[in-house]
Parts: C-alpha cells; sequence; structure tokens
C-alpha cells in the first residue's frame, strides 16, 4: 500500500479525491465528474471542446449553469467517453494512486498506477491526476493521460 507519511494513500484527502474521480469516470457517473471539476478544471474541459467545434454559446450557457438539461447531458456523456479515452487499455477500477511527494500548497498531483506481475515491476504509469483545494474540498484541474500509453 502507498503511505503518505506515516498514514495510508487512502487517508490522503487528494488522494481520496482522484480515486472518487476515476471512479466516477469509470461508472459513468458524468454529473459526479462535473462536480469534482474545480473552476479552472471546468474551463479547461469547455476550452477543448470549444477548440473541437463545440458552439461558443452553448460553451456559455455550460460554463453558467443555464444549459438547456439535453444539451448538458449530451455534452457530460462525451466529457466522460473522451475521459475514458484519454486512459484507454488501463482497467479504471484496479488502478493504484500515488501521492506527490513533494505537493505545493492547495495543489497536488496524483499518479495513476497500473499495477504490474510483483515479478515484472513496481506498476506501470499511466496518468496524473492534477488537484486543487477550493473552498476546502479537493477539486480535479486535469487528468492527464501519460503519453505513449493511452490511446
Amino acid at each position: 500500500m502507498t503511505t503518505v507519511g506515516d498514514q495510508p494513500a487512502d487517508d490522503d484527502p487528494s488522494v481520496a479525491a482522484a480515486r472518487a474521480f476515476v471512479a466516477a469516470v469509470a461508472w459513468g457517473e458524468h454529473h459526479r465528474v462535473w462536480d469534482m471539476l474545480s473552476k479552472e478544471g471546468r474551463s479547461v474541459v469547455l476550452r477543448v471542446a470549444s477548440k473541437r467545434g463545440m458552439d461558443e454559446g452553448m460553451s456559455a450557457r455550460l460554463r453558467d449553469g443555464t444549459a438547456a438539461s439535453s444539451e448538458r447531458e449530451q455534452f457530460l456523456t462525451d466529457l466522460v467517453n473522451g475521459l475514458r479515452a484519454d486512459l484507454e487499455g488501463s482497467n479504471l477500477e484496479g488502478l493504484d494512486f500515488e501521492p506527490d511527494p513533494a505537493p505545493e500548497p492547495g495543489r497536488c498531483r496524483v499518479i495513476l498506477v497500473a499495477p504490474m506481475p510483483a515479478s515484472l515491476s513496481a506498476g506501470l504509469p499511466v496518468g496524473s491526476v492534477e488537484l486543487t483545494e477550493e473552498a476546502g474540498e479537493w477539486r480535479v484541474e486535469r487528468l492527464l493521460p501519460r503519453p505513449g500509453v493511452a490511446r
């Protein structure tokens, strides 16, 4: 088990948040995924969607929380599918989570590690979750697949 100081990593709130986010992606809990994104994380997602052709008006409605229910549902479904594609080939329910050994105040990174058979290695990093603290809770800013592992 990965540890943070003297505590198991599961006791680390940032690791728990990263684990909950990945579980929400794995289970298709698209509203939970959106709720767990930081303000900056939502802005990043909407910028990427706009660059890929999403209408600016829809982006503004999603940002402001005024999108029609059908627009919101379609967007969030597409978001979760995109996050799953970023981690394609990884068993999302079987990942280990390794905390940042030297986090900055209010910011951290949690490494997503696919376990390997004990005879091979300690594990294969498949991505990371960058988190920030907002209103006393850890929120996700970015999910970054490891280049060359995903897709």
